[in-house]
């Protein structure tokens, strides 16, 4: 049986949820229904898979993720410098954790699929900062 894209972005989720911890307030596997209350919140979507057939040596498939960082921009208490500080440490910790992921687990590899867009996104009449984490994961040949 092909192993699920879900298999692999639960694998990702705890392995986020691990390293981010006291980082992010949250890290999920799917959309939330808000962002209030939950950022910093990082959330793992899927995005697409490939599946190919290798000639008798089996198959191996590749699957999207978008991992997306979300940082409230301003609270009481919480400065905008605060919340680009939160996005950057994040997104470091992110490339440190596909770094030292590479060839273990259920994947041969795990890396940015191309660079990371960060912008800023209005949601609800609130301003957060959105880093969004095109990410490729290659599993191991089954």
């Amino acid at each position: 049986m092909s192993t699920s894209r879900e298999t692999v972005r639960d694998a990702l989720v705890a392995l986020l949820t691990t390293a981010l911890t006291g980082v992010a307030k949250t890290v999920v596997g799917s959309k939330v229904e808000s962002l209030k209350g939950l950022t910093p919140l990082v959330s793992v979507l899927p995005t697409g898979s490939t599946r190919e057939a290798l000639s008798f040596q089996g198959n191996v498939a590749s699957f999207g993720l978008v991992v997306n960082v979300w940082v409230l921009q301003k609270d009481i208490g919480w400065t905008n410098a605060q919340a680009v500080d939160a996005l950057d440490r994040i997104e470091s910790i992110i490339a440190g954790v596909y770094e030292t992921a590479r060839g273990t687990g259920i994947w041969e590899s795990i890396k940015y699929a191309g660079p990371t867009e960060a912008g800023e996104a209005l949601v609800a009449g609130i301003e957060y900062y959105l880093e969004r984490i095109p990410t490729i994961v290659v599993l191991a040949k089954n």
